[in-house]
């Protein structure tokens, strides 16, 4: 229990305190976009029993709401931080937040927090993470072109 809380209330925490300071709008603006792809992508792998997520209860998909609505969102939100303060290929920030994300939940895996099924692994992780970050950017894009955000 204190494992889901934790990657519910330190994201936030952070995110409050460094990126809310630095951009008033990216929080409000990314987090429910990112919130969304990940209760769509979570909802999916778990009906479809890709993953089980500690702690493993009924219905499952309550296991993934601290990283629906803390870790991922945040994520999402620091991943177009970079993008906007970076020089580099949006597209190579991408590729890496997905990577990290992947690293993190791989190191999960080993904790036993996240468990695989039906042919899933962690090629098909870093897959369900690189798609929905970059719908993320793709949103970020189409909100630069109709002026809601820098």
């Amino acid at each position: 229990m204190v494992f889901s809380i934790a990657f519910f209330v330190i994201p936030w925490v952070i995110a409050v305190l460094h990126l809310q300071l630095k951009d008033k709008k990216l929080i409000p603006l990314i987090a429910p976009f990112a919130s969304v792809n990940a209760f769509l992508v979570n909802g999916l792998g778990v009906d479809l029993g890709f993953w089980h997520v500690y702690p493993f209860t009924k219905p499952e998909i309550l296991s993934t709401l601290p990283f629906n609505l803390g870790l991922y969102p945040v994520l999402a939100c620091y991943m177009i931080y970079f993008i906007k303060k970076s020089s580099k290929s949006p597209y190579l920030i991408v590729f890496f937040i997905a990577f990290v994300t992947t690293l993190v939940e791989a190191l999960f895996f080993l904790l036993g927090k996240v468990s695989y099924g039906n042919g899933w692994n962690i090629f098909w992780t870093f897959v369900s993470y690189l798609f929905p970050y970059m719908f993320g950017y793709w949103f970020y894009r189409y909100l630069k072109k109709i002026n809601l955000i820098e």
